[in-house]
Formats: structure tokens, sequence, C-alpha cells
């Protein structure tokens, strides 16, 4: 029964962070929304792939990787610089290629179920244009797309609507003053759940963090923002949010633990014949009230790759 209890209390958090959840396959977790892939990314530019280098190049896959893999690399344009890329004109990626087909591989048809293997980046070839978001690479002098951040193509009516939300993500982070003191609630609170995310997301081949309070004004505006915004899971701050979490969902991503203060409220029982309890209320009501009294001094914590 205690495994039960732990692994659907773990489907819980999963679901309320965004994640998918495969009955097949077990816990899945699903390719990064276009607001995480900006929000995770040391760099954001749309351009166009001018070439590929004819060399590869030999490099750990992660750092302490036992072995080296070969990387091709290709060389991008910068179009528009999103995030990163200031006074830069051109950028390189590196990929893994592809494994070419066994040579006995059975011709047509499969004798077994596929097997469901972790993503890999794309290989990128002459001519693509797309929207990249990019981490160096740790050891290799170029960068590479995390395998849950892929580039999305930006022709075509889904491209732009992901660049248009990519572009107000990417601006927010470069200015949360801006929307974190705006007139309008909503914008206040999909500013505070944008940095949120920024600030709490696992940094890229980061062997562990050390957790580092923002400054003490943006987080004040941060939590104040989260207690006047709309905690249910079917309101979104804001249209085309691009995957920007819920509000409930940045509260969750906060961490919150009894060393702040906090105490986790319980929903009560359902009782016969009338709906369950709205819990995301009753969080809110719990949060706020602990923003008035244990939280008041609370500092946000940025997730920051722990140094050698």
């Amino acid at each position: 029964m205690g495994r039960l209890l732990r692994i659907t209390v773990a489907v819980a958090i999963l679901i309320a962070l965004g994640s998918s959840v495969s009955p097949a396959f077990g816990l899945m977790i699903a390719m990064r929304s276009p607001a995480q892939r900006a929000a995770s990314a040391e760099v954001v530019v749309v351009g166009k792939v001018t070439a590929i280098e004819k060399e590869s190049v030999e490099a750990q896959p992660f750092p302490n990787a036992p072995n080296r893999v070969s990387y091709r690399v290709a060389v991008v344009k910068i179009e528009t610089n999103l995030a990163g890329a200031a006074n830069t004109t051109h950028v390189k990626i590196g990929f893994i290629p592809p494994a070419p087909p066994a040579p006995n591989a059975p011709p047509g048809g499969r004798i077994r179920p596929p097997i469901r293997r972790a993503p890999v980046a794309p290989e990128l070839k002459e001519g693509q244009e797309m929207l990249f978001f990019l981490t160096k690479h740790p050891g290799g002098n170029f960068y590479v797309m995390p395998a849950m951040s892929p580039p999305i193509e930006v022709k075509g009516e889904q491209g732009k609507k992901d660049l248009e939300a990519v572009e107000r993500i990417t601006a927010t982070i470069a200015d949360p003053m801006k929307g974190l003191k705006s007139e309008k609630a909503n914008v206040r609170a999909e500013t505070a759940a944008i940095l949120i995310m920024k600030y709490r997301t696992y940094p890229e081949f980061a062997a562990g963090v050390d957790q580092l309070p923002i400054d003490a004004e943006e987080s004040r505006l941060i939590v104040q923002a989260l207690a006047d915004g709309e905690w249910s899971q079917k309101v979104r701050p804001l249209p085309n949010a691009g995957g920007v979490p819920s509000l409930l969902q940045a509260f969750y991503q906060l961490g919150l633990t009894d060393k702040d203060g906090w105490k986790q409220p319980m929903a009560p029982p359902p009782q016969p014949g009338q709906p369950p309890a709205d819990f995301a209320a009753i969080l809110k009501k719990a949060y706020t009230e602990w923003l008035a009294g244990p939280g008041k001094d609370y500092r946000v914590k940025k997730l920051v790759a722990r140094k050698k």
C-alpha cells in the first residue's frame, strides 16, 4: 500500500507540473513547451543553417562521460537574437548524427515492438531555418540543442504562434520589472510564473545545484503576484501562453517546505451528494496567509549549477 501511495503522489505531482504520464511506458516526461525551452536556454535565436563543417568533433556528451562521441557541427547565421547572442552574427551548433540502419535488418515490418528510447536532438541540414534553444557544450567550442528542447520550424501557422510566445517569454525575462510592476494583475501573474520557471529549472549538464536567493525586491514582487493571481488549473494568465505554467504549477515549483514556515493544507473529505472541495482555492488561501506571516521575508531561490 505504501508503494502504491508513493506512485500515486508522484503521478499527481507530475500532472500538477505539466508533465505527461504514459500508462504503456510508465512515467514519461513530456517535451518541454516552447516557454520552457526559452526559459531554460542560454541562447535563443532564429537562424538559418548555412553550412555543415566537414570535420567532425570528438567530445564527451556530458561532463565526466566515460567515452567521447562524434559531433557534426552546423554553422547557423543568426537572423533574430531573442536571448544570449547580442552582437553575434553566427553560432556553431553540434549534433550527433543518427546511426546508420543495421545492414541485416529484416525488410518490411517489425518482428517485435519498438523500444522506447530517450529523445535525441535532430540532425541539422543546410538550408534549414528554425527557432533554436541552445546550451553551451561543457567541453566543446560549440552549442548543443538539449534533447528535450528541440528547435521549432518558424514557417507555418503553429511555428508563428510558437515564435510569438517565445518572443514574449524572452522579453519578460530580459526586463522582469516591467511585468512585475504592471497595473494588470494577469500580466504580473504571468511574469511571476515565467520567472519562477526560469529560476527553478534544473541547469543543463549540472551534476548538482546550489539554491541561491534572488534579488529581494524582485522576489517580493514575484511571490505577491502569485497571491494576486488566479490559481485555477483551467485559467492561464494570458492567452497563447506557449506553455507558461499556471499559478498553481508555479507555486509547486517554488518547493516550499517546513523550513520556510510552510504547512501544507489538507483537503476536507468529500461530503455525500456534494462536489469535491476546490483544493486550488484552499491552497491559495493557505499561501496568502503564509505570505503575510512566516513567508514575509521569503526569498525565491535560483537553481545554479554547482561548481566542481
